[in-house]
């Protein structure tokens, strides 16, 4: 269109500023709370704010000093879940699990509910809402998953991220090891100068949505090493613990030791485990570590996939 270059000339210049702030009502009207100030504001569809809740807008100003203010979405620290799984049903609200280990409350679903029903969900802005029941999850074959012991089939596999990774010290606590310290929560295992270190994750309620299901096989990925302690090979011990979240002392192994000899390459390793891991880790438990020779690896803070759980289930 030969004259569309003649209509964008025509457009007066501008710039745009983006700010944060949060969602305020006033009993009549919808309007951004900006470091103070109350602005009027225009509203991306479907933005659908709550009382409080945290906004994005975009502030425009043209060359004549005129300003106006888009709120193009709300925004949390992380993605809300998409799934979970039904802690308590009840009339008229419902307790649940998200896939990221923490535990909502919501007023707003669609149908009727058991304890246990996986679940989708839904979200406007903080406000979730469940849709529907899960009724299986569909997975694509990887090329180098062992084959399940036992046979059959799998109808899914849960992968659950750590929420916490972490070392214990006797002496110092949780948190307070090397990179570990003042929440780097990097891992560490072994004896080093008259310490003897544990190294764990957590994973919340992430797993409680395989609860009456039959697990076909776990599996643990053991982060890449830190360049410390020995070079060569490493015997770590693995254990389960029946946690969800980090306690005031050391953690009590609920099944293990299984042995994993781990190269000093600082690539990750993926460790099947034992069978009597599976009710643990179902019932909320995680993983902790000690060994032999002082080594490290690298918590969920500099590798987000440190200590992740693939679970193969079916019904």
């Amino acid at each position: 269109m030969p004259g569309f270059k003649h209509t964008m000339a025509a457009i007066p210049g501008g710039n745009t500023r983006r700010t944060y702030g949060t969602a305020h009502w006033d009993g009549t009207t919808w309007r951004a709370n900006i470091g103070g100030n109350l602005v009027t504001c225009r509203w991306m569809d479907p933005v659908q704010p709550v009382q409080g809740g945290s906004l994005v807008v975009d502030i425009t100003t043209d060359e004549r000093g005129q300003a106006t203010a888009l709120v193009v979405g709300s925004y949390a620290d992380q993605p809300r879940p998409s799934t979970g799984s039904v802690l308590v049903p009840g009339v008229s609200e419902i307790l649940f699990t998200g896939e990221d280990g923490t535990t909502y409350t919501t007023d707003r679903f669609i149908g009727t509910y058991s304890i246990g029903d996986p679940v989708y969900v839904c979200w406007d802005g903080a406000s979730p809402t469940i849709i529907g029941k899960i009724p299986a999850v569909k997975v694509t074959p990887k090329a180098n998953t062992p084959k399940p012991p036992g046979g059959g089939d799998i109808a899914g596999t849960k992968r659950t991220p750590a929420t916490r990774s972490d070392t214990y010290d006797p002496a110092k606590g949780w948190g307070a090891w090397a990179s570990a310290n003042l929440g780097g929560e990097d891992v560490y295992a072994g004896t080093q100068a008259g310490h003897t270190l544990t190294g764990a994750w957590f994973y919340g309620l992430g797993n409680n949505i395989l609860t009456g299901r039959t697990i076909k096989e776990a599996r643990f990925r053991l982060p890449g090493r830190l360049d410390i302690g020995d070079s060569g090979s490493v015997t770590v011990h693995i254990y389960a613990h029946a946690l969800g979240s980090i306690p005031g002392g050391a953690l009590t192994a609920a099944a293990g030791p299984f042995d994993v000899a781990v190269s000093d390459d600082g690539t990750p390793t993926w460790v099947v485990l034992p069978d009597d891991f599976h009710p643990i880790l179902v019932a909320g438990g995680g993983i902790f570590i000690t060994a032999g020779d002082y080594v490290g690896f690298r918590g969920r803070l500099e590798d987000p996939n440190s200590g992740k759980l693939e679970t193969d289930w079916t019904r």
